[in-house]
């Protein structure tokens, strides 16, 4: 079949609708991903002045950015023949493009590291005296998730700040302060710093106005103003402009979203080109009509009727609903659904059940394990309850004094694990002897280092014979990483001061916040069903969907009371604050409809809606029942039916995608066990104060390089100044900092004395590499230089990769990483490089060698095994002497007599 075979005429439509701005609204499973990623190819097609560099993709997930990104490199290979320069078109959410443009054109955000919502809030609460908490009157710890709602707030509607009072100004300039004096972003100021270089910066705006020729952006409908300002900004520069969404979908109002958005794009962009795609290819008619017949109860919303193109027959049985005396009769009956549909052939991990309100999970879990059905509960954070996770508390309570060496003795022997009491024992000895309080300097207490060290004494080795290791290994390794969260931020902290807040971190604000280990695990997912909030439910399908509890209050939820954002700003300083607020009843239950119409939509085939009183407030009929009750399609349930799995829909039996990069493929080639332990568990390495010399001097060659491939020529000052600037430890102290700054400055002056007459001979550099290798295959990562260099009158191409002394330069050349720049370079320019080199930033030192057909063959298989191997859990220990020994994993590999023999 061709790339256009079997399309609808407006699918086509969408497709070759490429010269002017367009609206899509796509209704749920429209098959939307296949036309925003075919429409992509067909413009690289068309036009011949467009190159990938050109095109930019928003979308609302990384997730979803995967995919889209993936597809596109599949019919890009199929109508283009190639996918030559596709690492260079960005595919991935907004604030994602902002950090990388602001970083790529503007060197003092190259510092920058971006604190996700954890790190953010530890960042805040160590800093909250600094802040702009004490401006808006807001109190540390118990007023901290507050504080952060409102800077988001003010900060993605900052284009309205004139109507703020003084202290607000002050707060939102507090804010943006602390963190830039500390190199940092959250996710709010990336945008913010975008849409302030865009707007003050005549230069940043021509560079990306020269670069986005066409923007497309998917799910439009949730975007907040900020966002859209980006949007608008951006298509101010001349650039074709697509949106892509489902007026019906709009479910982030609560963030920010403004359905006004959406509703009137056509209007405000003057745009003529208006596609619906409203026929649904994943749902049968039954799930379509119970869909159509509830959303259609919503007033404000875009005229379309959705129709069925599923190709699965619909049965009576497929959607019923049934009701209740309790929610332990509601979780039975869901139970037994679910056994008798595993029974006709469905597997478990093609059904869910969809909760409005995560409180309800654990209920389902309890029934569900009881039963003997495998689930995963998404999004419910129960590290902190495992035994092992309350042992590796414990170390750091004792060393506060907060329990005795007895109490955390009993602690590491109550894991479901045959520890040896006496290697406990040991390690609570190594720990014994740990003063904090005498302790002066921040180095001198790791909190990462403390855990491994105590580890170091244990013997929990993953192996046939014990598989309850492998759930404890998972959970460690995802302690390891609270920890990681936690240094972060307070590495640079006194020690007896650190140890103090790392126990109040653990008491007050981790437990809840992280899932147990193996849920992080996205290289290997069980076949078992899901139970998660239908907001995590958005994009996803299942055969089967399950939504309980439809009681008025909690599915349309009531408004939650308390202290919220508007007791401390004012509705009147924000656009959309009463869709945020969720002021209007109206608005409120249209909202929550169309979160009901997500939840609907999830299913490709059987639905069932249930409820059962669940206390006082939550005791009457959802009116979403009702509506759906309404529908022919919806029947109740009666003990005659059953379900032959005579008409399953066929789940296309992808292989689960797989992303890697240089680091994880390094990790898996010197030791697949290694990466098990660190990609697989999550264990983190101790920071080291020196860490990110690596990272600077990186942007210190890049920095050079670039300034020669835009036609300057430096000067030694000017090297010095390029120093000055890009260099950046964020965990030294003052004085190790400027002691390796200037071994950093030295370095990087003898790398231009002696390369300077080279520079002119640059191509490229840091650039970005892509290696889609088929079967949900990917590769990513960057090449440091590329030069040309004319030998005997033949120009060559070296492809070159910086060392600083860590490595030797002779070990490097040979490993996979650089086999890697050679293909990903290939797939980028279409041109073969001739040489590999390793430079060797400390003292010069090079290495090289050819690139040949053998390697590029070899380095293809390599990924590919390496990748199935990863999806297949076949990853063995490759233990040597000298490999063993200098592994900082080693003590979770070897066992005892293992240890002894590597003397590790």
């Amino acid at each position: 079949m061709g790339w256009l075979d079997g399309l609808s005429e407006n699918q086509l439509k969408a497709i070759n609708t490429i010269d002017e701005d367009l609206q899509i609204i796509a209704c749920a499973g429209a098959g939307k991903t296949g036309v925003v990623t075919r429409r992509v190819v067909n413009i690289l097609k068309q036009k011949s002045n467009i190159r990938p560099e050109n095109i930019v993709a928003f979308t609302f997930t990384e997730k979803a950015a995967e995919e889209l990104k993936g597809r596109i490199y599949k019919y890009g290979e199929e109508v283009l023949g190639n996918t030559q320069g596709f690492a260079t078109m960005y595919v991935g959410t907004i604030h994602g493009f902002c950090l990388k443009m602001l970083q790529e054109y503007i060197p003092q955000f190259q510092k920058f590291t971006v604190l996700d919502e954890i790190k953010t809030k530890l960042f805040i609460e160590k800093y909250s005296d600094r802040c702009g908490m004490n401006e808006l009157g807001l109190k540390k710890y118990t007023e901290t998730n507050l504080f952060l709602n409102v800077m988001g707030v003010l900060n993605e509607n900052s284009f309205d700040s004139d109507k703020w009072d003084d202290k607000a100004k002050i707060a939102v300039q507090k804010y943006r302060e602390v963190f830039y004096e500390k190199n940092y972003f959250d996710y709010s100021l990336i945008m913010k710093e975008m849409l302030f270089q865009l707007e003050n910066n005549r230069e940043f705006a021509d560079l990306i106005y020269s670069k986005v020729k066409y923007l497309t952006v998917d799910e439009y409908q949730d975007i907040n103003p900020i966002q859209e300002r980006l949007v608008s900004f951006i298509r101010e520069g001349g650039c074709n402009l697509c949106v892509v969404g489902d007026d019906d979908q709009t479910i982030y109002q609560f963030r920010g979203s403004d359905p006004e958005n959406i509703l009137t794009f056509k209007d405000r962009y003057n745009v003529k080109n208006y596609i619906v795609l409203d026929k649904d290819y994943r749902s049968t008619e039954g799930i379509v009509g119970i869909a159509q017949k509830v959303i259609e109860n919503n007033l404000k919303r875009l005229p379309k009727k959705m129709v069925s193109g599923s190709v699965v027959k619909y049965e009576d049985t497929d959607t019923i609903y049934s009701e209740f005396n309790s929610i332990e009769d509601e979780c039975k009956f869901i139970a037994d659904r679910i056994i008798e549909l595993h029974d006709a052939g469905i597997m478990y991990s093609e059904m869910a059940v969809l909760l409005r309100k995560r409180k309800f999970g654990s209920s389902f879990a309890k029934v569900f394990e009881g039963k003997g059905i495998p689930f995963i509960v998404e999004g419910v954070n129960e590290l902190f309850t495992t035994a092992e996770c309350k042992a590796a508390k414990g170390i750091y309570e004792y060393l506060n004094g907060d329990i005795t060496a007895a109490e955390l003795r009993r602690l590491w022997m109550d894991i479901a694990y045959p520890l040896d009491v006496e290697e406990v024992s040991d390690a609570i000895q190594a720990i014994s002897h740990i003063d904090v309080k005498g302790m002066k300097f921040y180095g001198e207490f790791v909190i990462q280092k403390v855990f491994h060290d105590f580890l170091r004494h244990l013997s929990i080795v993953s192996d046939s014979d014990n598989k309850s290791a492998e759930v404890i290994l998972y959970n460690l390794g995802k302690f390891s990483q609270v920890i990681n969260d936690f240094e972060t931020v307070y590495y640079a902290t006194l020690p007896k001061n650190k140890l103090y807040n790392f126990c109040s971190f653990m008491k007050y604000m981790a437990e809840g916040t992280y899932p147990e280990g193996y849920i992080a695990n996205t290289y290997i997912r069980p076949d078992a069903v899901s139970i998660m909030t239908i907001h995590q439910s958005k994009g996803l399908e299942y055969t089967a969907v399950f939504i309980p509890q439809l009681n008025k209050n909690n599915f349309p939820s009531k408004k939650i009371g308390g202290k919220g954002i508007w007791h401390v700003i004012s509705k009147d300083w924000i656009r959309n604050s009463d869709k945020i607020a969720g002021d209007d009843p109206e608005d409120r239950i249209e909202e929550e409809r169309k979160l009901f119409y997500v939840a609907v939509t999830r299913s490709r085939k059987y639905l069932f809606l249930t409820r059962a009183p669940y206390n006082r407030a939550e005791k009457e009929i959802s009116q979403f029942l009702i509506e759906a009750k309404r529908s022919s399609y919806m029947i109740a349930y009666d003990e005659d039916m059953k379900y032959s799995g005579g008409d399953i829909p066929r789940v296309k039996k992808e292989l689960a995608p797989i992303n890697l990069n240089f680091s994880i493929l390094q990790d898996y080639f010197e030791c697949a066990y290694r990466f098990k332990l660190s990609m697989f568990y999550g264990f983190v390495q101790p920071i080291a104060t020196a860490m990110g010399y690596g990272k600077a001097m990186h942007e210190i060659v890049m920095n050079i390089h670039r300034k020669y491939i835009a036609g300057e020529k430096l000067t030694e000052d000017e090297v010095h100044a390029i120093v000055e600037n890009s260099f950046y430890l964020p965990y030294a102290n003052p004085k190790l900092e400027e002691s390796m700054r200037q071994g950093a400055d030295k370095s990087a002056i003898n790398y231009y004395e002696k390369n300077m007459d080279e520079f002119k001979n640059i191509t490229m550099a840091e650039a970005d590499i892509e290696l889609d290798m088929g079967e949900g295959i990917k590769v990513n990562g960057r090449i440091d230089l590329v030069k040309r260099k004319d030998i005997s009158g033949n120009t060559k191409t070296y492809i070159v990769d910086f060392k600083t002394a860590d490595r030797d330069v002779t070990e490097c050349i040979n490993t996979e990483q650089l086999k890697i720049y050679a293909l990903g370079y290939e797939r980028l320019t279409g041109e073969r490089a001739d040489f590999l080199e390793i430079y060797n930033l400390d003292n010069s030192e090079q290495e090289r060698q050819r690139v040949t057909d053998s390697l590029m063959t070899d380095v293809v298989t390599e990924i590919k095994d390496a990748a199935n191997n990863i999806r297949n859990d076949d990853l063995p220990r490759n233990c040597s002497r000298e490999k063993c020994k200098g592994c900082y994993l080693n003590y979770l590999c070897l066992n005892k007599q293992e240890k002894s023999l590597y003397e590790v």
